[in-house]
């Protein structure tokens, strides 16, 4: 059986109508299924564990974005069930990084052939994440996007990557950098201020912007991509930019460092985001669990 765990606020309300879309097709096809409306993480999580005891499952599948990814996420990564997703959110992070299907007759199809990939999953401060771990600035322009009035007007005109373009721009001119201290795998590597921090299991965050242009889901390494020790016009010119077209950039102030463990403490309590997920802490502790999560292939090639 496929438990499909649908998020009625994402894509504007069209969540609801897509997962009608995706019944027509289950009910043609005599796929047995069940579902759930989330209304919170917390409820979600109920029903979860209340179904786990009870039935045998084949995926739960979320039909939602990247924050009802994540509250799906937290019981999947302890247990040994497949996660499916249909992206139905603003950012989509998560099917953008792994190029999934969004048309729901092909979505049910691959589901029902029953391909997998396993991928590797990042902990932070106890919460697993698939896609990037972002502390500094970057976690400030997504609390900044996330409770704009902007975002959601993009919204309405699928435009909601654009929010974060607006936040970035406004953060660079208020941003007081931090003094941080990084180890890699037990090594202190960094002691600088710092502006970001993005720890990537995947190379996308933010709506699609590439802040991790080496971070590979399968090789069991966190790939970090640095922004320090820089001046602010020059951050605000040239660096932030051209970290934000994906490729990788020389210079000074970027440092891209690999690793199994990574730590930052700083000298003020951190903002830090995970799967659009916002936390604060003053230290942060990313690890990379292997192959701890095994997704339904539903991509497009």
């Amino acid at each position: 059986m496929y438990v499909f765990i649908i998020n009625p606020t994402s894509g504007k309300g069209a969540a609801l109508k897509i997962w009608r879309d995706i019944e027509s097709t289950l009910l043609a096809r005599k796929i047995h299924y069940e579902a759930h409306i989330c209304v919170s993480p917390e409820l979600t999580r109920t029903y979860m564990m209340e179904i786990y005891s009870s039935q045998s499952i084949k995926a739960f599948v979320v039909v939602g974005g990247d924050g009802t990814v994540s509250s799906v996420l937290q019981q999947l990564a302890v247990w040994n069930i497949p996660l499916a997703v249909f992206p139905a959110g603003s950012g989509n992070d998560v099917a953008r990084n792994f190029g999934l299907v969004a048309e729901p007759e092909q979505f049910v199809e691959l589901l029902a052939a029953d391909e997998k990939i396993l991928a590797d999953l990042l902990y932070v401060n106890g919460t697993y994440g698939i896609t990037v771990a972002g502390i500094g600035m970057d976690a400030e322009i997504g609390i900044r996007a996330d409770r704009s009035f902007y975002k959601r007007l993009l919204n309405k005109f699928n435009r909601g990557s654009v929010a974060y373009t607006i936040s970035a721009i406004i953060e660079l001119l208020i941003f007081k950098p931090f003094r941080g201290r990084i180890f890699v795998d037990g090594s202190l590597i960094l002691q600088t201020d710092l502006w970001l921090f993005a720890g990537g299991n995947l190379k996308m965050y933010g709506g699609g912007l590439t802040i991790c242009p080496y971070a590979d889901y399968s090789d069991g390494l966190i790939d970090a991509t640095i922004l320090h020790n820089a001046k602010r016009w020059k951050v605000l010119s040239r660096l932030f930019p051209d970290l934000l077209k994906g490729e990788p950039i020389i210079a000074k102030e970027v440092t891209y460092l690999k690793g199994k463990e990574f730590i930052i403490e700083g000298n003020r309590k951190l903002p830090y985001v995970i799967d659009g997920e916002i936390f604060h802490a003053d230290r942060i502790h990313l690890s990379i669990r292997t192959k701890a999560l095994n997704l339904v292939d539903t991509s497009k090639s």
